[in-house]
Formats: C-alpha cells, sequence, structure tokens
C-alpha cells in the first residue's frame, strides 16, 4: 500500500535559490554602496606630512635670483681698425686707467702716416719759402716808404724856400706860382705813394699771419696723424674690471667695433627676470632682502623695464646695507622682493599637493587623526613658505600637504603611521 509523501512548501524547495540570490543582491547592495559612497583608501602617513592651519603674519615677495654687476659701465672701442698683435689682460682682471688692452697693427695707417709726414716736411718748406719772400717784400716796402717819406719832406722844403725867395723879391708871383703847383702835385703823388705802400705792408702782414695758420693747422693735422698710430693701442678709459673681451691674436678689428666693457667698481647693482605675472605689481622703491655670508641686507627696486621677454621682464635692484667688499661681479644672491606689508592672515605652510590641487581642494585630517577626508578649499597669494587661506578651513585644523600622486580618486583615506 503506497503511503502519500506531503508536498513540501515552496521555499523548502527552492531554499538554495533563494539563499544563492540573497548573497548575490547583497554582493550587489554591497557594490552600490561603495560605488556610490566615497571613495577610501588606506595609506600610511609621516607626521612630516600634516601641517597645521595657523592665523599668523602673512608677507608676499618674490623668491629670485638675481645677479651682481657695475652700476655703470663702459665700453670700449676701437677708433682705428687692424690685426690683433698682443693681448694684455684677460676677462675679469682689473685694471687702470691707462692700462693697454690690446696692441693692434696696421700696415695702411702707418704708410699713410709716412705719407703725410712727408707732405707735411714739403708744405712746411714752402711755407718758409714764402715767409722769406715776404720777409724780403717788408724790407723792400719799408725802404720804399722811407725814400717816399724823404722826397715828401725834400718837395716841403723846396717850396718853403721858393715862398721864402718870392718875399725877397728873388722870384716873381708867377715863379712862386709855378713852384705851388709843382709842389702840390709831387705832394699829392708821393702821399699815394706812401698809401700804396702802407697798403702792401698790410697784406704782407696778412700774408704772412695766414701762411702761419696754415702752418698750425698742417701741425695739428700731423698731430691727429700720430694719435691715429697711438689709436692702434687700446687703453683702458677708466678704472674698473674688464669684461666681454672676445679679441683673439690674429683676429681682425674694425674702427668703430667694441672690444670690451669695463665696470666701474665703485657701485653695483643687481640684476634679475621676473615672471610677467607680476608685472603690474612691482615698482621702483619696492624693498627687497638677501643674505651675504650669513648676514642680512637690504635692497630696493630701483628700475623696471615694461618689455616681457619668453614671459619674464627685467628689474635692478640698487644695495642700500651692503658691505660693498662681500659683493663679486657675475655673483648670484637669492632675493626676497617684498610686494606689501606684514598682514595677519590664515596661513598653510607649502606642499606639493597644490600641484595636483590647483589649490582648490585639500586634504583634512579629523580630530582622531586616523582618518582624513577631501574638502574644497580656496588659496590666495603665496611666497616662498606659505599659502594665504581665504576660506575652506579654520584656524588649528590639520591637513596633509604632501604629494596626493598616491592616493588616486581617493576622497576619505584611513591613515596609520608609519
Amino acid at each position: 500500500m503506497d503511503i502519500k509523501i506531503p508536498k513540501r512548501p515552496w521555499y523548502v524547495r527552492y531554499r538554495m535559490y533563494l539563499l544563492g540570490g540573497a548573497v548575490l543582491v547583497a554582493l550587489l547592495v554591497y557594490a552600490l554602496v561603495l560605488q556610490l559612497g566615497p571613495r577610501k583608501l588606506r595609506v600610511e602617513i609621516a607626521d612630516g606630512q600634516i601641517a597645521t592651519v595657523t592665523e599668523g603674519e602673512f608677507l608676499e615677495y618674490i623668491d629670485v635670483n638675481g645677479v651682481v654687476s657695475p652700476a655703470t659701465s663702459m665700453r670700449v672701442n676701437a677708433t682705428e681698425g687692424g690685426t690683433v698683435e698682443r693681448i694684455c689682460c684677460h676677462n675679469g682682471d682689473v685694471l687702470r686707467r691707462g692700462d693697454t688692452i690690446l696692441v693692434l697693427s696696421n700696415p695702411k695707417v702707418l704708410e699713410e702716416m709716412a705719407a703725410e709726414r712727408q707732405s707735411y716736411n714739403l708744405q712746411q718748406m714752402q711755407h718758409r719759402q714764402q715767409l722769406i719772400e715776404m720777409q724780403q717784400k717788408s724790407i723792400s716796402l719799408r725802404s720804399q716808404a722811407l725814400q717816399a717819406n724823404f722826397e715828401l719832406k725834400k718837395i716841403t722844403q723846396d717850396y718853403e724856400l721858393a715862398e721864402e725867395e718870392a718875399r725877397m723879391g728873388v722870384k716873381s708871383q708867377a715863379q712862386l706860382k709855378v713852384a705851388r703847383d709843382e709842389y702840390e702835385y709831387n705832394r699829392s703823388r708821393t702821399l699815394l705813394n706812401i698809401e700804396s705802400l702802407h697798403q702792401d705792408s698790410l697784406l704782407n702782414v696778412i700774408g704772412r699771419q695766414l701762411i702761419q695758420q696754415q702752418m698750425t693747422m698742417e701741425a695739428q693735422k700731423l698731430e691727429n696723424s700720430n694719435h691715429r698710430r697711438d689709436a692702434l693701442i687700446i687703453l683702458a678709459p677708466t678704472d674698473g674690471q674688464i669684461g666681454n673681451l672676445n679679441a683673439v691674436i690674429g683676429g681682425q678689428v674694425s674702427a668703430g667695433e667694441q672690444v670690451g666693457e669695463i665696470g666701474v667698481l665703485t657701485d653695483f647693482k643687481v640684476t634679475a627676470r621676473l615672471n610677467e605675472y607680476y608685472i603690474d605689481r612691482v615698482q621702483t622703491g619696492l624693498p627687497a632682502t638677501a643674505v651675504l655670508k650669513g648676514d642680512k641686507y637690504s635692497f630696493e627696486v630701483s628700475r623696471t623695464t615694461p618689455q616681457v621677454q619668453e614671459h619674464s621682464f627685467a628689474v635692478e635692484l640698487k644695495p642700500l646695507e651692503v658691505d660693498k667688499a662681500s659683493l663679486r661681479l657675475g655673483q648670484t644672491l637669492r632675493l626676497q622682493i617684498e610686494l606689501g606689508k606684514p598682514e595677519q592672515r590664515l596661513i598653510i605652510p607649502r606642499g606639493s599637493f597644490y600641484g595636483q590641487t590647483s589649490g582648490q581642494w585639500i586634504m583634512q585630517v579629523d580630530e582622531t587623526g586616523r582618518r582624513a577626508r577631501r574638502v574644497p578649499i580656496k588659496l590666495g597669494r603665496q611666497n616662498t613658505n606659505h599659502y594665504e587661506v581665504i576660506s575652506g578651513l579654520r584656524a588649528g585644523d590639520r591637513v596633509l600637504i604632501s604629494g596626493y600622486d598616491a592616493f588616486g580618486n581617493a576622497e576619505v583615506l584611513e591613515m596609520t603611521s608609519n
């Protein structure tokens, strides 16, 4: 006799399927929670990677390298061209005014000088001959003037004698009239002759003066020609340090070409290039500091150039309280150019996190010190030590300032100490 077996409930018959489905649903829910919830990552964090937000003095400044250069420089140009025969100094040498820098040779200049001297000697001989002739003419003119004056005196005496004879009755009035006419004629002719001799004498004097002036001019021309030979020796125009000297033995130097530069060592300046971002903020008069041999010295921006080249512009700074003996041309100084006065602001130390976040967010550590969460922030100005915090953090908050490359897209960090 068959026994009827009662039918089991469906949840018993399908319990394995239900159990599997429940596990699958739980896995899906867990995955969904992980997907929708904050992304977490377990990391090891060193104490040095955590910084505290503080309220303190914030000074905005630019950290830049500057090069020491002379405040005044003088170009050294070649007056005459030629071939470099000898180099008497090297870049960096300190020279005195008149010290020899280069010695040039130029046979053409020497030939021209010899021709000018020969021409000068020939002209001097001609001028001396002309002076001798004029001297002789002057003697002749004085002799003629003496003769004319003698004739005038004799004519006057003869007429006075005729008048006396007429008063005595020796000569008639008709004879006296003839004597008077001869006297007046001879007197006028002699006076004209004297005047002509006087003019000739003046012309002779002027001619001699002109010759003397020509001789002086020719002597000056010869002296200038001698200076051309002297110009083949290039001398230091002032005391200072020679630089930019690029001459080589046997090289050619053109007339007017710059062969070097003398830096006057009585005063210095520091030149630097800044990013064009600061072109509207850097002005003359801004203070700056630099550390030299452990001592802090003051500088001041003395000049800015508005021309931007390769995204930067040049500034010059003058030393205010610097031991000039400690400065050397070409020396590099680390300068801090201040852009304002210290202000009380929220600040955090600089860190490599800025490279990944651009200052838009940061990982903030909670009170336990074991978890950090991404929070949005806004940073403002910066210097080499700090960032200015505008919003998103408060004084006392702790943040991670190290690089975030290893964190990926994690929004929450479970931190452990290493």
